[in-house]
């Protein structure tokens, strides 16, 4: 693979359900057309909870991108607390598909996942 070969995605602002879908279908689009073991998802411009997708993220996306070759998931935390939390909820099953590991900085989730891929 070539040394940035991961898939970065950056959620910015308020996200819903329908978002989260969208974007996550997006990713899984990408995932498809040009396979990845790394995903750098992050959500240091997110704002407020995405509770509500939770349950999607866990039985659909999850699974699919497993599937479609996705090991390793690098996870940016928002800096507010209720894009903190959203991700505690997905974090406990996200761990038994992929490599998980959150960071504070997009630089060190690309470094670490640089380090994976290759």
């Amino acid at each position: 693979m070539a040394t940035n070969s991961f898939i970065a995605v950056n959620w910015i602002g308020i996200q819903s359900m329908e978002t989260v879908v969208m974007g996550g279908n997006h990713v899984l689009s990408m995932l498809r057309e040009k396979p990845s073991k790394g995903l750098l998802n992050s959500n240091r411009e997110l704002i407020g909870p995405w509770d509500v997708a939770v349950s999607w993220l866990i039985h659909k996306w999850a699974p699919q991108a497993k599937e479609l070759g996705l090991r390793y998931y690098a996870h940016v935390l928002s800096p507010g607390i209720y894009g903190q939390r959203s991700f505690r909820l997905l974090y406990p099953i996200l761990k038994l598909k992929f490599d998980v590991e959150t960071f504070n900085d997009d630089e060190s989730a690309a470094e670490w996942l640089k380090e994976k891929v290759n």
